[in-house]
């Protein structure tokens, strides 16, 4: 059942988007599931060692790679908000602790790479 509802939970993310909602919580995305808030937690603790918001943060910073990559005429902070971040400061904070670099490295190292 967990795998499941896993499947589930991750097809919302990418299909849907929910991620791209700034003001996202678990209890929408537990609705969604029709679970509750507690499982849900439950869930991604279990199945991915994972808090809601680092769960969260990780589809936002993949989808942030994305337009980094296909897009030059975007700022930064653009597309911070764009994936569903609420601030600059804490775009940057997510995109450096789970990337391991700012925003700013990872997109001259891609530009460093095209030319």
């Amino acid at each position: 059942q967990a795998e499941n509802l896993f499947e589930r939970l991750d097809a919302l993310m990418t299909e849907n988007e929910l991620y791209k909602n700034a003001n996202l919580k678990s209890s929408d995305v537990a609705k969604k599931l029709q679970i509750s808030v507690h499982q849900l937690s439950q869930l991604l603790n279990d199945n991915a060692g994972k808090s809601f918001p680092l769960f969260i943060n990780e589809y936002r910073i993949e989808k942030a790679q994305q337009m980094l990559t296909a897009s030059q005429h975007l700022t930064l902070e653009s597309i911070g908000y764009e994936c569903g971040f609420n601030s600059k400061s804490t775009f940057y904070t997510s995109f450096k602790k789970i990337m391991g670099t700012t925003p700013a490295k990872y997109k001259s190292q891609l530009q460093g790479k095209n030319l």
